[in-house]
């Protein structure tokens, strides 16, 4: 499982984690784990607490490391880094590049775009990574809307993804990129078994994927589709990962600065491109060289608000829907939810309808920042969440069309979230997302994006298509700190599911009080009482509940007007909770993922 040679300590450590992969074979295989938990395995050392008032360097040497993801492949990559000295960006990029290889049709290191949040403990500074990419220069508004209906390289922007983790590698990494994707290549290159999680999914794309040469060398290897338990390879993809590792490596003499640039360009101005632009050439995509060329992914400012006077609650800022779960959130802070608990016909129906206001606010105003003017500031001010708030019936629901509340005034699941915490206590909360299903480029095993089912084909819409603008992007993890310290890393999956999940997760923990699990565990709900997020952006008006509300609940939730539906798909999620200042953590993984694991590392 692991590579090179240790120190006493890191084979103290390897220990641990070898511990910890039998576990989870015996888990997943079936049996309990000690403690009965089936998804989340905390491995904790045999040593005393360290009190209050040891010094700093004592503090440090007593916290926890944590990894999370929806693959435990994956989360044993970035455990693999973790243990060898790497940061939380490092075990980040080496768990999205695991991810890959094992979930290719939710993400891509490589096809794909990232948004995530990292939060440095020497700085206590948290920073935001905008990881996606532009709509192709030669996009065509009538074009596409022939075509919108249709699956196809037309639907791909500029993969955002690689720049932003170069970025991450350069200003928080301290291993070099060859040894963090070491891991991934050598899944793609042992083989994998299909889960039954890829199984569906290659069912529900079987036509898709036979109609692609490309895509069919990797999941119909024999001439019909693998089955869950079949052995998956993506040698392409491994030759891939490891031209980028090697380019670093030969580069690497000349600084570590100039090895990262060399990875970059090997994508944006090298092969890489080339092979990307020649297939959307050869199949009516929109992307030129030129739109390769100029891209560079940032790292920008998070947006936040004070929920209360310990809690911060950060997102990511537009183009990012992340201010959805702060529109909301915003307004829920000034509602008392002592009385209530997670299965109270008030306390949810307080958030479906806050978060209906805050969905109309980013059907309004929510887009690229570089095309339009946002006003960040008035959609997060105590003025507009009262105003939103007096908006709120207790007794009937809102319905779209819902007006725009400033009028007045001055990804489905193709997404995979993961979290990580190190030792120093650096944390990274990760949505990374593909948005598309098995399109393959060439001989690269590159997994190409359809972020542009996103975008809207009205005019003056704030997230109009408009060639070299992007579109707003659904990924939206985020963090929240507790009286300055490190306490949520969490996200959910599933374009306008996310911030809709979330605010959930954060009201379950925040003011029902469950531990991480419970929280991930609770059965969530999601309005549409707004245009979809994805084409064609309609509005069902319902509320859909997942099975395992009460019926009385639902019955008192129908007397005050919502429409409810019961079933769905809701996205998948997973959560780190830091306890004791970093001495000790939780995991929650989502039990409809049968390959999620979460370690904590003591």
């Amino acid at each position: 499982m692991f590579m090179g040679i240790f120190s006493s300590k890191q084979i103290k450590i390897l220990f641990v984690l070898i511990t910890v992969s039998l576990l989870a074979l015996t888990i997943l295989s079936g049996c309990d784990a000690p403690d009965g938990t089936r998804q989340v395995l905390q491995v904790l050392e045999k040593e005393e607490r360290i009190e209050e008032d040891q010094n700093p360097d004592e503090i440090l040497e007593g916290r926890v490391g944590a990894v999370v993801s929806a693959h435990k492949l994956a989360t044993e990559a970035g455990a693999e880094i973790l243990s060898a000295g790497g940061t939380a960006a490092d075990a980040a990029i080496a768990v999205a590049a695991a991810l890959t290889v094992v979930e290719p049709y939710f993400s891509s290191v490589l096809g794909g775009g990232t948004w995530a949040l990292y939060y440095d403990s020497e700085t206590d500074e948290i920073t935001s990574l905008d990881g996606v990419g532009p709509v192709g220069s030669n996009a065509d508004l009538e074009d596409f809307t022939a075509r919108a209906e249709f699956a196809g390289i037309h639907y791909s922007v500029v993969p955002g993804a690689w720049d932003g983790w170069m970025l991450w590698l350069e200003e928080y990494g301290a291993l070099d990129l060859d040894e963090i994707l070491s891991p991934a290549i050598r899944i793609a290159r042992d083989g994998y078994a299909v889960s039954s999680s890829m199984a569906r999914w290659l069912d529900m794309q079987s036509q898709l994927i036979s109609n692609r040469p490309d895509t069919a060398r990797i999941y119909m290897p024999q001439g019909s589709l693998l089955r869950e338990g079949d052995i998956i390879y993506q040698n392409d993809l491994a030759d891939t990962l490891e031209a980028l590792g090697n380019v670093y490596r030969g580069a690497r003499d000349q600084g570590r600065s100039q090895a990262i640039e060399a990875a970059r360009d090997y994508f944006y101005r090298g092969p890489l491109a080339e092979a990307i632009v020649d297939f959307s050439d050869n199949n009516g995509g929109y992307l030129t060289l030129k739109d390769f060329n100029d891209f560079e992914a940032e790292i920008v400012k998070p947006i936040s608000i004070q929920y209360t006077e310990e809690i911060e609650v950060f997102q990511n800022p537009p183009n990012s829907q992340g201010i959805t779960m702060l529109i909301a959130l915003n307004i829920l802070k000034g509602y008392d939810f002592s009385g209530m608990g997670p299965d109270d016909a008030d306390s949810i129906h307080l958030q479906v309808e806050a978060l209906k206001l805050a969905f109309a606010d980013r059907y309004y105003h929510i887009g690229d920042p570089k095309r339009i003017d946002i006003p960040v500031d008035e959609l997060l001010s105590e003025e507009h969440a009262y105003r939103q708030r007096q908006r709120i019936d207790m007794q009937a629901a809102l319905h779209w069309p819902i007006e725009d509340g400033l009028a007045d005034e001055s990804d489905f699941n193709n997404t995979t979230t993961f979290h990580i915490v190190d030792k120093h206590g650096n944390g990274a909360a990760v949505t990374t997302s593909l948005g598309s299903q098995f399109l393959v480029i060439g001989d690269t095993g590159i997994h190409i994006n359809n972020r542009m089912r996103m975008v809207s084909l009205e005019e003056g819409n704030a997230n109009q298509l408009t060639p070299g603008y992007k579109v707003r992007h659904t990924s939206c993890p985020y963090i929240v700190l507790k009286e300055g310290n490190l306490y949520i890393l969490g996200a959910n999956i599933g374009a306008d599911n996310q911030p809709q999940a979330q605010v959930q997760q954060f009201i379950n923990i925040i003011e029902f009080g469950l531990n991480a699990q419970e929280a991930i565990e609770r059965p969530r709900f999601a309005t549409t009482a707004f245009p979809s997020g994805t084409y064609p952006h309609g509005v069902a008006n319902t509320l859909r509940m997942q099975q395992g509300f009460p019926s009385a609940l639902r019955e008192e939730l129908i007397s005050r007007g919502h429409n409810i539906s019961v079933g769905g798909a809701f996205g998948s999620a997973n959560i780190i909770l830091i306890q004791d200042r970093g001495l000790d953590a939780q995991a929650g993984t989502d039990p409809i993922v049968d390959t999620s694991l979460g370690l904590i590392i003591k």
